[in-house]
């Protein structure tokens, strides 16, 4: 099989190795572009196959610079799916606090010390 990105007539063809893009940004991405093409997609031999299909006749020029656009964006939405799962956390705690009613205001319990001579009373500035 080559999986390399290319056009067919009225149709694009894209592949994505699953190794490294995810499930989620594929569908996210492919979503955008349901108003100028028909998607579908496969998973064979470790590699999304990607098929996008114009409904009305569009021009060789405009298919390449939806290609392009398509691969740009195919990364995009897999680095804003991999930036989602490493803040989770944080996004999480701030929710939090946010609908804590005060209840997360407290300072926490013990005495707050200095080890290394760092004055967390006043500014040496």
């Amino acid at each position: 099989m080559e999986n390399q990105n290319h056009i067919e007539g009225n149709s694009i063809f894209a592949y994505a190795d699953e190794r490294l893009f995810s499930k989620e940004a594929i569908f996210k991405c492919l979503y955008w572009y349901g108003d100028h093409f028909h998607t579908t997609v496969n998973i064979n031999d470790g590699y999304y196959q990607l098929q996008l299909t114009t409904a009305q006749e569009i021009s060789r020029e405009e298919l390449k610079l939806f290609l392009q656009k398509l691969e740009r964006d195919l990364i995009d939405f897999n680095l804003r799916d991999m930036v989602s799962k490493e803040t989770q956390n944080v996004r999480d705690l701030l929710i939090a606090k946010a609908f804590s009613n005060g209840e997360l205001d407290e300072d926490p319990p013990g005495e707050i010390s200095d080890p290394v001579g760092f004055s967390v009373y006043e500014n040496k500035g």
